[in-house]
C-alpha cells in the first residue's frame, strides 16, 4: 500500500484484513460494497482509512446506495427509507463517531454525493386522493417524467381534471405465460388491482414514491410525499419488491395523520434533460458536497441523521450513543464467551431457549449496568464534592482500567449510591472469577469513553426517554415479572393521583412528606419518576426556584419516594430516572428495596415470593384475632444502606403509612417467573 502511486494504486480487496490490529496508516479509502452486520467490523475497518500518514491528506470511505432507478436522485435521498440503504451509511456515520463526536456537526462538510443525471424512464408513483365530500381515499398510479405527479394531484384537487385523466388504475399487470418467440412472457391482456397481483402477476414497472392530496375543511389542499414500503431484502441482500398493501396504508395514515414530508404548492415537473456535450458536463457536476445540494441539501442531512441513528437533538442522539455503547460493550464481553457465566450470575441460566431470545443476555445486562455506574461516576466527579472519585478521562486511560473502576466506585460506594453501584461491582467480580479480564477490560474502556461525554445529558432526559430506551435494551422482562409502563400512561396515573389528593401548596417541604408514595413491584421506576415529575411540576406552577426544586426532588428521592422489586438491575434503573433531572445528586438514602424471590442465594431451604411477603405483616395487614406473636423475619434489604440489620423491617417501614399506592397490577404470568428458577 505505501508503495502504490497514482497512477498505479495497490488494492485490497478482504473483508478481515482490515479489522483490529492492522497498522497501514497510508491507507486512502476504505469502500463498503455490500452490507456489514458488525457495528465492530465497521468501525474498526472506518479506523484504517482515518489513520495520518506522510503525503496523505484525507482518508475516504466509499458507500454505494442504490437509487430508484427512474426517481429523482436528490429528492429520493431526502425521503427515502432506512431500507433503501441508509442503514449501510447510518453504520459508518456511527463508526465515525465512535472516532470523533464532531460527525453530526460537520457532516454537511465531509460528506460528497456523485449523482448519476435522472435517467429517461418515466417515474412511476403511487396516487392516493382524499375525497371530503365521501370521506373515501382513492388510489391510482401516475406515470410521467420526474416531478409531473405532484401537478396532476394538485389539477385535480383543483376540479381542474379528473382522477381517470390523470392516472392509471392501481396495479395494471400482466400475467406471466409462456415465453414468446423472443423469450419474452406474452402479456394475458388483464389489468388486476396491485393488492391482488400475487403468484402469476407482476406489475410493468413498481412505484418509487408516494404522493398524497387532500383538500382541507378551509379549502386548502395539503400534499405529501414519502417513499414506498418494501418488503424485507432478499438474503443476498437484494432489495425487497414493493409491498403495496404497506404503501396503500402508509398512503391512508399520510391523508389522515399527516405523515411524510409536506411538498409546498405549486410543483412543476423537472426540466427535461438535454443531451450530448451538456449531458455530459452535468454528469461531471454531479459530485455535490451535501451543503449544495440545491433545496434538497438540508432535508437529506436530517433524513440521513435520523436514519443512522444520529440526530440534531441533543437528547436523542446522546440517547442513541448510550444504547449503542452497551452494544458494543455487550460485544467486547461476548467475546470472552461470558455470556454462560453472567447467565448465571443474573440467574438466567435455567430460562428456555425461546424466553432467552426474547431478553437481553447476561452480556447485555452487565454493559447496561456499569453503564449506568459510570454515568453516575462522572456526574459525581463533575459536581466535585466527593474527594477522590477521578474524571473518567483518566479513569479510561488508566493502564488497569478494570481494577481502578472497582476502587473508585466502592469509593463511592461507601458514601451511598448502592443501588446503581452493587449491580454494577457485582457483574464485575462475576466476570473476574472466570479469569477473563480481555472483554471486560475493552468494554470499560468503551463504557467510560461513552459515559464521560452523555452523563450530563442523561441527567436532564427524564423518565420519558429514560424508561423506554431501557426497556428496548433489556427485552421482555417476563421472567422477572417485569411490564413496562408507557411514559404518557404513567404521566396521566400520576396526574389524575395527585388532584385526588385535593389541593395542596406543593412548594412546601412539609406536603412532601405528607404524600409517601409507594409503588409495591415498582420495575424500572417509571411510575414513581412521574409522580415525582408531576410533584416538582406542580412545585414550579406555586413558585419553586430552581434551587428549591432540586432541594425538593432531594427530599422526595430520600424520604417520599419508595419502590420495591425483586429484580436488582431494575431498581438500578428505578435509582438513575429518580436521580435524572436533578445535576446536585447528593443523596444520603434512597427508598428502594430488593424483595427476595425465589431460592436464597445463601439458604436453599428459604423461598421468597416478592412483595406478597407484606400481606403475612401485622403492620400491612392487622389482624385483630392474632396472638399477638411476632411477625417471622423475611426477605428483603435495604438497597441503600446494607448496615441496617433489619430485613422486611425496612419494605415494611417503606409500605406503612403511605399515602398514595400507584402500581401495575401483576400482568405477567407467575409460571413465567418460576422459570428462573430450579424446580
Amino acid at each position: 500500500l505505501a508503495d502504490s502511486i497514482q497512477t498505479r494504486p495497490h488494492g485490497i480487496i478482504n473483508v478481515g484484513i482490515l479489522g483490529e490490529g492492522t497498522d497501514s496508516p497510508s491507507l486512502s479509502a476504505v469502500a463498503f460494497l455490500e452490507p456489514r452486520k458488525s457495528p465492530i467490523d465497521v468501525i474498526q475497518a472506518v479506523g484504517r482509512a482515518m489513520r495520518t500518514a506522510p503525503g496523505k491528506d484525507l482518508g475516504y470511505i466509499i458507500c454505494p446506495i442504490l437509487l430508484e432507478p427512474t426517481g429523482d436522485p436528490e429528492r429520493w435521498l431526502s425521503r427515502s427509507s432506512q431500507d433503501e440503504g441508509w442503514r449501510e451509511l447510518g453504520q459508518i456515520l456511527l463508526a465515525l463517531r465512535a472516532h470523533d463526536q464532531r460527525i453530526e456537526d460537520q457532516l454537511e462538510d465531509l460528506m460528497y454525493f456523485y449523482l448519476p443525471p435522472a435517467p429517461p424512464e418515466p417515474e412511476l408513483t403511487l396516487v392516493a386522493v382524499g375525497k371530503a365530500e365521501t370521506k373515501r381515499i382513492q388510489y391510482w398510479e401516475h406515470e410521467g417524467a420526474p416531478g409531473e405527479a405532484q401537478p396532476a394531484v394538485e389539477r385535480v384537487l383543483d376540479g381542474k381534471s379528473k382522477p381517470s385523466t390523470e392516472f392509471q388504475r392501481l396495479g395494471a399487470a400482466q400475467k406471466v405465460g409462456e415465453p414468446d418467440q423472443d423469450g419474452q412472457p406474452k402479456p394475458s391482456g388483464e389489468v388486476r388491482r396491485i393488492t391482488e397481483t400475487k403468484g402469476d402477476f407482476t406489475a410493468k414497472t413498481e412505484p418509487s414514491q408516494i404522493i398524497t392530496g387532500k383538500t382541507n375543511a378551509d379549502g386548502s389542499h395539503e400534499l405529501r410525499q414519502d417513499t414506498v414500503e418494501r418488503e424485507k431484502p432478499k438474503p443476498d441482500g437484494t432489495r425487497g419488491a414493493v409491498d403495496y398493501k404497506k404503501s396503500k396504508a402508509k398512503a391512508k395514515k399520510m391523508i389522515n395523520e399527516g405523515e411524510g414530508v409536506r411538498l409546498p404548492p405549486g410543483g412543476k415537473p423537472r426540466k427535461p434533460r438535454r443531451s450530448g456535450e451538456e449531458v455530459a458536463r452535468e454528469s461531471a457536476m454531479r459530485m455535490l458536497r451535501l451543503s449544495g445540494m440545491e433545496e434538497h441539501g438540508k432535508a437529506i442531512k436530517l433524513n440521513l441523521l435520523t436514519k443512522s441513528g444520529l440526530s440534531d437533538d441533543r437528547v436523542i442522539r446522546d440517547l442513541n450513543i448510550l444504547e449503542g455503547s452497551i452494544k458494543e460493550a455487550a460485544h467486547h464481553l461476548r467475546t470472552d464467551e461470558l455470556v454462560g457465566p453472567l447467565n448465571r450470575h443474573l440467574r438466567l441460566d435455567n430460562l428456555k431457549e425461546a424466553s432467552l431470545k426474547k431478553q437481553a443476555d447476561g452480556c447485555t445486562i452487565a454493559a447496561l449496568l456499569m453503564m449506568n455506574a459510570a454515568m453516575l461516576h462522572q456526574r459525581i466527579s463533575n459536581g466535585r464534592w466527593l474527594p477522590g472519585i477521578s474524571d473518567l478521562s483518566t479513569v479510561k486511560n488508566d493502564v488497569a482500567v478494570v481494577r481502578r473502576i472497582r476502587w473508585e466506585w466502592q469509593d463511592i460506594r461507601s458514601y451511598d449510591f448502592l443501588p446503581v453501584l452493587e449491580p454494577a461491582l457485582e457483574s464485575i467480580y462475576a466476570i473476574e472469577k472466570t479469569g477473563k479480564a480481555g472483554g471486560l477490560e475493552r468494554a470499560l474502556r468503551h463504557i467510560t469513553a461513552e459515559a464521560e461525554r452523555i452523563a450530563e445529558t442523561y441527567a436532564d432526559m427524564g423518565a420519558d426517554h429514560a424508561g423506554p430506551l431501557f426497556n428496548r435494551v433489556m427485552g421482555n422482562q417476563a421472567s422477572d415479572g417485569a411490564f413496562f409502563t408507557r411514559p404518557p400512561a404513567a404521566a396521566l396515573a400520576a396526574r389524575l393521583t395527585l388532584d385526588a389528593c385535593g389541593d395542596a401548596d406543593w412548594s412546601d417541604a412539609a406536603v412532601w412528606r405528607q404524600h409517601k408514595t409507594v409503588d409495591l413491584a415498582c420495575g424500572s421506576g417509571t411510575l414513581l419518576a412521574a409522580v415525582l415529575t408531576d410533584m416538582k411540576r406542580r412545585a414550579k406552577e406555586q413558585g419553586a426556584n430552581e434551587q428549591r426544586l432540586a432541594d425538593l426532588q432531594k427530599l422526595g428521592v430520600e424520604h417520599v419516594i419508595k419502590g420495591l422489586d425483586i429484580n436488582p438491575v431494575s431498581l438500578q434503573l428505578a435509582a438513575s430516572q429518580l436521580t435524572a433531572g436533578n445535576q446536585d445528586i447528593r443523596y444520603r438514602q434512597m427508598g428502594l428495596h430488593q424483595m427476595l424471590y425465589g431460592p436464597h442465594p445463601r439458604d436453599p431451604t428459604r423461598i421468597g415470593v416478592g412483595t406478597l411477603e407484606l400481606l403475612g405483616q401485622q403492620a400491612i395487614v392487622p389482624r385483630p384475632n392474632a396472638l399477638g406473636l411476632p411477625d417471622d423475619a423475611i426477605g428483603s434489604r435495604a438497597v441503600w444502606d446494607p448496615s441496617d440489620d433489619a430485613e422486611l423491617e425496612d419494605a415494611v417501614d417503606a409500605a406503612r403509612d403511605a399515602r398514595i399506592v400507584i402500581m401495575n397490577p401483576p400482568f405477567t404470568s407467575r409460571a413465567k417467573m418460576g422459570g428462573k428458577f430450579p424446580a
